[in-house]
């Protein structure tokens, strides 16, 4: 995953619920879900990018690479997932960044 340092920070998104409030259980949750991930677009011309995104189905948990130029930006992309899901944001840094870092001098 090549990044530049002015693309953005990256970010894994961790985000659940349990089985028994499944937004995709409704016709109203399994709407929110597709105009969440519909909106991406929009997010995008905000800065901010998904690199990867998947899912556990059986676990009902999504992860969610990100990266963001605004903090924020990616906060009210998350907003609609903020009733029926709980969440947590990552800050991360890839690999390659992380082994020069660590690099004995």
């Amino acid at each position: 995953m090549d990044k530049k340092i002015n693309d953005g920070m990256l970010f894994v998104a961790h985000w659940t619920h349990n089985p028994d409030n499944c937004p995709g259980r409704s016709q109203e949750g399994a709407q929110m879900l597709i105009d969440f991930w519909a909106n991406r677009k929009t997010a995008e011309k905000k800065g901010i990018k998904i690199l990867g995104a998947y899912v556990a189905a059986t676990e009902h948990i999504y992860y969610i690479i990100v990266q963001a130029k605004d903090y924020q930006s990616m906060l009210e992309f998350f907003e609609p997932l903020i009733p029926t899901q709980k969440g947590a944001i990552h800050p991360v840094t890839t690999m390659d960044e992380w082994t020069t870092f660590i690099q004995p001098k």
